[in-house]
């Protein structure tokens, strides 16, 4: 610790010789020099921490007027000085004589605490000042009687005069009597109730006019005693602006207007509606459309309202409006409200009296049998179309189902009004192509075909590979789409429409699985798995709280079988499904909200295995844990995870998880930012099935990877492939290149385990050293 440096001013050398007697040395917190009073004009005091006179010279002192906080200035009680004199001429700290080293030292201890007190206050008033003067809004103290005491840049540049002019002074005078009176009912308010108050206001200014929200609150100090109020205030100027804008636009529009939140109440409209509706502005608290359209369309509503919001994508319809002078038609158009988060957050609906327009039956019956979009026929067309164009003549049909692939990261991309051109040129170009047949947009991006009887494959293979060509060809307008196509033949006589969609629908979902822009037929096996996954949907919803589920964990070994990790993997203990493999069970979950309850229950058990294992080892073991493409898109995923650690209580560092790339391909940015939270807190992150997806390399420089573990199918092929064992040695070396460690997965000979060894791979997992096992077996032998 650095000693303070202390000068003694004295007259003669009697002083020096006295107090060096006294054991000066004994202070170690102090470095002592001694000084004549007659070379003082020698002397560079400014080196000196404190100073103490021994002998008093007003000429001396006054030179050291700037440093009386350090000055130390001696008494002889028994010359009868009076320490009155000296406090005149502004001394502040004395010593009596005789001297004592403990007097001496309690001085000296006193005067370096004060200076220290005095500091810390400087600095942190020099902080607050520099935290108020950078704040971007206007901000201020006053006193009790409402005069300004404090105020920082921003205030000053606004009411345009500088602080010695505002310290105490009122609002009156600061705001050129614009504004005051009301300033100071509200810190009345503030003191006397002791709580905050928010509220808006326009105040004038060299800015000009500017409206604030202002947030003011009571100054307290120590024994609760009002000090006065704070004040801060926020420029919202152009926000009221653009509010009153949009007002005015909304105020303006040739058509009735409404918006509604998320819960289907109206929260705004204007004058049109009313007009409209002939509803009476104050007539309701909470207004919801079904009050205006009839109870009877509640249901069709809250359908229409999810279909928006969920698609994020708009409709149109036509409703009757009943009203006081009469029955209307009015066309009603419903778009999502979208934030800056691509949260969907109301909608807003726009409606048009049409009745006029539709005073002829024929044309209010091709409205409501018609597209409004793109002209085709809708779902109510296609089923008149069916109803009275085949199954009265029990025709047979063949049916041409089709959903457009990733339309909606189009619509993202480009905008609706881009989305909505496509649907139009692409329903122009569908009916070109499908010339005999009776085309129909039943919604969103989904299109049906119908042609009267029974085509033949080749000819509905070759109009479906038309339609794919057409997406994927030199139309610069399509090239970001492609589709889904599933295929039906049948008699009108025998099958529903809503059979024909079902099976359609399973065909189209089938081509979807298989990785979409291609066409699939329909066969009972198709219904068949549709039947058996209904079944095994049916039965996992009961399967937790009949405790079915069981994890197993397979071994992760190093090349001389230190056993390092172990892999969760989920078993349904259910004879009935014993043939259906897990990995298609899983599949099932992740297409229904089961993969939530599931998953939980997966990560709960996983991780309370990790912490009763790890509990009294000293080379902890890592239990990781699969996790699908739908659990990490959740929002909620990454919470998730940090509250099963936190129940279950296991250190974040024994656990794992193993994501594939197909968890990355959406929404890959946000994926890595929640893979990086989690890697954050501890936990091992690896690759799985490495090398099988498209871009593996890249992700390994993207993604805050602790491990990679190499498909089996890679290491399987070493045994008769030079090839292989080429691309396994480059996998390792890669990962190793990026510090990142190796599981090569499915060893099972002990070839592969030497070839592995070789090539120096970290760890080894598969039958060769141990297939998964229950959690009591690992206890029992492998721990």
């Amino acid at each position: 610790m650095k000693k303070s440096k202390v000068l003694i001013i004295h007259e003669s050398e009697s002083t020096k010789i006295s107090l060096e007697e006294l054991g000066l040395h004994l202070l170690q917190d102090y470095e002592f020099e001694f000084s004549n009073i007659i070379d003082y004009l020698k002397t560079n005091f400014k080196i000196y921490d404190f100073i103490i006179f021994d002998s008093y010279n007003d000429y001396l002192f006054e030179s050291l007027r700037e440093r009386l906080d350090r000055i130390i200035v001696s008494v002889n009680i028994l010359k009868e000085e009076r320490p009155s004199d000296y406090i005149k001429r502004g001394a502040q700290n004395f010593l009596l004589k005789p001297y004592s080293l403990k007097e001496i030292r309690l001085v000296l201890d006193q005067l370096k605490n004060n200076l220290s007190i005095k500091w810390e206050a400087e600095d942190n008033k020099l902080k607050f000042y520099t935290l108020l003067d950078n704040i971007p809004y206007m901000a201020w103290f006053k006193n009790q009687e409402s005069e300004y005491m404090i105020v920082n840049n921003e205030f000053k540049e606004h009411c345009g005069k500088d602080f010695d002019t505002i310290r105490g002074k009122g609002d009156q005078f600061v705001w050129d009597g614009m504004i005051g009176e009301n300033c100071r009912q509200y810190d009345l308010k503030v003191m006397t109730e002791r709580k905050r108050l928010v509220f808006d206001e326009i105040i004038p200014g060299k800015k000009g006019y500017k409206q604030f929200n202002i947030y003011k609150v009571p100054v307290v100090d120590r024994k609760n005693n009002i000090l006065g109020t704070m004040g801060i205030a926020k420029d919202i100027t152009d926000l009221k602006n653009k509010d009153v804008k949009f007002d005015i636009l909304l105020e303006n529009m040739p058509f009735a207007v409404f918006t509604k939140n998320r819960s289907g109440d109206i929260i705004q409209n204007n004058s049109t509606f009313h007009k409209l509706t002939e509803i009476n502005r104050y007539s309701y608290i909470s207004l919801k459309e079904e009050n205006f359209l009839g109870e009877e369309h509640r249901e069709s509503i809250e359908i229409e309202d999810k279909d928006v919001i969920y698609n994020k994508s708009s409709i149109a319809l036509v409703r009757t409006l009943k009203t006081k002078s009469g029955e209307k038609i009015v066309e009603v158009f419903k778009s999502p409200i979208i934030d800056i988060s691509g949260e969907v957050i109301g909608i807003v609906c726009t409606m048009r009296d049409v009745t006029e327009v539709k005073s002829q039956e024929a044309r209010i019956k091709k409205m409501a049998y018609t597209d409004s979009l793109t002209g085709l026929a809708n779902r109510r067309g296609l089923y008149d179309y069916v109803e009275n164009k085949l199954v009265k003549k029990y025709s047979d049909a063949t049916i041409m189902f089709m959903d457009l692939d990733n339309f909606k990261s189009l619509n993202d991309s480009f905008g609706h009004q881009h989305g909505d051109q496509i649907l139009i040129e692409f329903g122009e170009e569908l009916q070109t192509i499908c010339k005999d047949g009776f085309v129909s947009r039943i919604g969103g991006d989904e299109f049906v075909i119908i042609w009267e009887g029974k085509m033949n494959k080749e000819f509905a293979t070759e109009i479906a590979e038309k339609i794919l060509n057409l997406l994927n060809g030199k139309k610069r307008k399509f090239n970001k789409l492609s589709a889904s196509i599933g295929i039906v033949t049948g008699n009108t006589a025998e099958e529903t429409i809503d059979n024909f969609l079902t099976k359609g629908d399973l065909a189209l979902y089938k081509a979807k699985d298989q990785g979409k822009n291609q066409y699939v037929f329909y066969n009972r096996d198709l219904d068949k798995k549709r039947c058996l996954n209904e079944e095994i949907e049916q039965d996992l919803r009961n399967a937790l709280d009949k405790d079915e589920f069981e994890l197993y964990y397979q071994p992760q070994y190093t090349c001389t079988k230190e056993l390092r990790g172990l892999e969760a993997l989920l078993r349904w203990n259910n004879d009935k499904y014993r043939k259906v493999p897990i990995l298609d069970i899983i599949n099932i979950m992740e297409k229904s909200i089961l993969i939530d309850e599931i998953g939980k229950f997966i990560l709960k058990s996983a991780f309370s295995f990790a912490k009763k294992i790890n509990e009294n080892r000293d080379k902890k073991v890592i239990v990781s844990v699969n996790i699908s493409a739908v659990q990490i898109m959740k929002h909620s995923f990454v919470r998730t995870v940090k509250k099963v650690i936190e129940e279950t209580g296991v250190d974040p560092k024994n656990i794992g998880i193993e994501i594939t790339e197909t968890v990355l391909l959406k929404n890959i940015e946000e994926n890595i930012l929640k893979i990086k939270e989690l890697k954050d807190i501890g936990i091992k992150i690896s690759l799985d099935d490495f090398g099988t997806g498209y871009s593996s390399f890249s992700y390994l420089v993207k993604i805050p990877l602790s491990n990679i573990k190499i498909d089996k199918s890679f290491i399987w092929g070493m045994k008769d492939s030079d090839e292989y064992r080429t691309l396994v040695k480059l996998c390792i070396d890669t990962a190793h290149a990026l510090n990142l460690r190796v599981v090569a997965e499915g060893v099972e000979t002990e070839e592969e385990l030497g070839l592995l060894r070789y090539m120096k791979a970290d760890f080894i997992q598969g039958y060769l050293f141990s297939k998964p096992l229950p959690k009591n077996v690992i206890e029992e032998t492998i721990l």
